[in-house]
């Protein structure tokens, strides 16, 4: 076992470093604060993804593989299998909505939408608030 921090913890430690150390030492240089705020976020951007990608690139795949009625989720042993059938269940889903014309905001289609569009947005912007 090992005893070392993982790295979204040292995203996240450095991180609190750029919050309470850096920026006020760079709040006089409109310049630098900007940058060291922008780094503050992306990093945060970065441990969420470490902690969190896996999970629901696992649940999106799986959503992806019950609407479109594929098989073959057991297939996906790595990330990037997972992050590659993403990509192509989401080609032949944009075919199926206009194949189909699917407009009902209530249809499982427009519901993985959504959840999808949720996630994505707790690791881009967690503080961004949603009603769904």
């Amino acid at each position: 076992m090992q005893y070392r921090p993982e790295a979204a913890d040292l995203c996240e430690a450095i991180a609190d470093y750029l919050l309470k150390e850096v920026m006020p030492a760079v709040k006089d240089s409109d310049e630098l604060a900007y940058k060291a705020l922008v780094s503050w976020n992306m990093l945060g951007v970065v441990a969420r993804e470490m902690r969190d990608e896996e999970e629901l690139l696992r649940n999106e795949v799986g959503r992806l593989h019950q609407i479109l009625d594929e098989p073959g989720l057991e297939e996906l042993e790595t990330l990037q299998d997972v992050k590659k059938r993403i990509q192509e269940l989401n080609v032949k889903l944009s075919e199926k909505v206009r194949k189909e014309k699917i407009s009902d905001t209530n249809s499982q289609v427009w519901a993985h939408v959504r959840q999808t569009l949720v996630e994505n947005l707790s690791i881009s912007n967690p503080r961004f608030q949603t009603d769904s």
